[in-house]
């Protein structure tokens, strides 16, 4: 029968159909069979007037995998978002490339943070390994934010021994900041370049908000977890016994000074536990400073040397409580106390017009460079109070991305940790 016919037969069926259904009784049963007649109608007459086309299979996988680009992206979503609630780093980059790679059918991903490759997946490539340093050319789209695609023998300050064809380089942003990127390989006999350069971008654009929504959540968790890991860090079980030993023994020695001593530890366990708020002044915050130095160079005695060195004008600006004294107790813990000879830790404070600058230093163990940058990788820290990336974390969560802590250490010559906090604009 042509479609002539059916055009008309179906015609008739819908005005009688009308008919019966204006002879319910009901207004609004009237009114709903209505529109569902009519959109029979025009999902039948779009289905005669488009009729379906047969589908040609596709041999490509990668073809297959793109032919939903935003299928595909929601798919690696979704699978990426448990990893991503742990942060950027070596384990949660490996993941999400391996499902990237997985869902995509490309012949290779990469993962950076700014400056290494954080993980990769897909052929087998040693010179892009995690842990291998990125070209240029990587570096210069994360500081332009925009998608590149070039072959690999392109790559500035790269080679490619793996001929890996094509390369699709797209910026990954987090808080109006590159942050790292994601990389397609695919072989020069793919698809389209720009078809998997559109996709290339859709994923980073995803993985961006992803790790936008990560950080929101991992810094609620922080704030209100912070205090109470705080508090924990502070009553350290090894903490406490060493300093009552250090006490008993001057109870037979130097009775007055145990007694000072009592004192002093109380105090510095009243602190920590009757603060309330997110905030200290630094004046309250470096005689806290000052009560564990203190305690800890009773325990050492002259092994032990400290300097404080603050300008007035920074006493009455307000910081985040129990910054510095992880940072000091982990000087003092990791860095002078395994030193053979005595140790130096030092704390300055410059006062700016907008903002603080602090450093705290120490000559003693050093960080080897192999461990300098886990120590900034989310979840790292165990054993050192609060540890320096909770501390890097909370600072950003606060601030911002660019009042993150910096570090410089030298195995055997000490290590250095700047901290830059904004002074508020009063209301």
């Amino acid at each position: 029968m042509s479609n002539t016919r059916w055009q008309f037969l179906g015609v008739v069926w819908c005005v009688l159909l009308m008919a019966a259904v204006w002879g319910l009784p009901n207004a609004i049963m009237r009114l709903i069979v209505t529109i569902w007649i009519l959109a029979a109608v025009v999902l039948a007459w779009l289905y005669w007037t488009h009729p379906p086309t047969t589908a040609t299979p596709l041999e490509d996988p990668l073809t297959q995998s793109l032919e939903d680009p935003a299928q595909t992206t929601f798919e690696i979503g979704s699978a990426a978002l448990p990893h991503l609630r742990q942060g950027l780093n070596r384990d949660t980059a490996q993941h999400i490339a391996e499902i990237i790679q997985t869902t995509a059918g490309v012949e290779a991903v990469a993962i950076t943070d700014t400056n290494i490759v954080l993980g990769w997946a897909g052929k087998s490539c040693p010179q892009h390994a995690p842990g291998s340093l990125l070209s240029l050319t990587t570096r210069q789209v994360m500081r332009d934010r925009a998608v590149r695609i070039l072959h690999t023998d392109e790559l500035q300050g790269a080679y490619d021994d793996c001929q890996l064809g094509i390369v699709v380089i797209a910026p990954l942003v987090s808080h109006d900041q590159a942050v790292g990127s994601v990389k397609l390989y695919v072989s020069e006999e793919s698809m389209l370049p720009h078809r998997v350069s559109r996709f290339a971008e859709g994923i980073a654009q995803l993985l961006s908000i992803l790790l936008e929504v990560a950080e929101l959540d991992r810094q609620r968790s922080l704030a209100s977890a912070a205090r109470l890991e705080a508090l924990q860090a502070q009553i350290r079980p090894h903490f406490l016994f060493n300093v009552l030993n250090t006490i008993i023994s001057f109870s037979r020695t130097d009775p007055d000074k145990a007694r000072d001593l009592l004192i002093q530890l109380a105090s510095f366990f009243r602190r920590s536990l009757s603060h309330k708020g997110p905030t200290i002044l630094l004046k309250d915050e470096i005689d806290y400073v000052q009560t564990y130095l203190n305690l800890e160079k009773a325990r050492y005695g002259d092994k032990l040397r400290y300097r404080l060195r603050i300008q007035p004008e920074a006493l009455n600006i307000p910081v985040p409580v129990l910054m510095l004294q992880p940072l000091i107790e982990n000087a003092v813990v990791h860095g002078i106390a395994t030193k053979e000879d005595w140790g130096m830790v030092s704390l300055t404070v410059r006062y700016r017009e907008t903002d603080i600058v602090i450093y705290i230093s120490d000559n003693g163990s050093g960080i080897p460079k192999s461990k300098q940058y886990e120590i900034f990788e989310m979840g790292s820290g165990q054993g050192m109070g609060l540890g320096l990336s909770n501390v890097a974390e909370r600072l950003v969560g606060l601030y911002g991305n660019q009042y993150h802590l910096r570090l410089r250490s030298q195995p055997g010559k000490g290590t250095t940790i700047r901290l830059v906090i904004p002074i508020p604009i009063p209301h």
